[in-house]
């Protein structure tokens, strides 16, 4: 069975979903909140994801309130260190898709580098990891 990173899209479907009630939650938040409930398995977060939680807290007109979200999601949910192993990957990779003319975010390739380095799988919708060589496993609970 195989541990999992969640992007950051993840992470914010289950902190806001875990917030309201059953009827409320969007679909995307219902489907994910279900999945994690069925892991067994670990699911990390890395630095990175933390660092772009922090941003949308401080960005938001409930500051406080979602750094107390973020805090308690932290206790759950252990962020990875983003090391030298995931520098160099970042590095190497971000090389190779810069020359094959596929750009991606610094930040999203940090993520999907701690992923690979760690061997879990990046769990995200995101698209913008559609450029990542195969190697690279993706999930989508959404």
């Amino acid at each position: 069975m195989p541990d999992y990173l969640l992007d950051t899209n993840h992470c914010i479907y289950l902190i806001n979903g875990l917030d309201k009630e059953y009827s409320k939650r969007f679909e995307a938040e219902k489907n994910t909140i279900e999945r994690a409930a069925d892991i067994q398995s670990d699911i990390f977060l890395c630095e990175a994801t933390l660092g772009e939680l922090y941003f949308g807290a401080a960005y938001s007109t409930r500051r406080e309130y979602n750094l107390q979200r973020i805090d308690l999601f932290k206790q759950a949910v252990i962020p990875i260190s983003i090391d030298e192993n995931v520098w160099k990957l970042f590095g190497n990779t971000k090389a190779i898709l810069r020359t094959e003319g596929k750009p991606i975010a610094d930040m999203d390739l940090l993520i999907a580098c701690t992923a690979r380095t760690y061997d879990l799988v990046l769990v995200t919708n995101d698209q913008d990891f559609d450029v990542l060589p195969e190697n690279f496993i993706r999930e989508n609970w959404s």
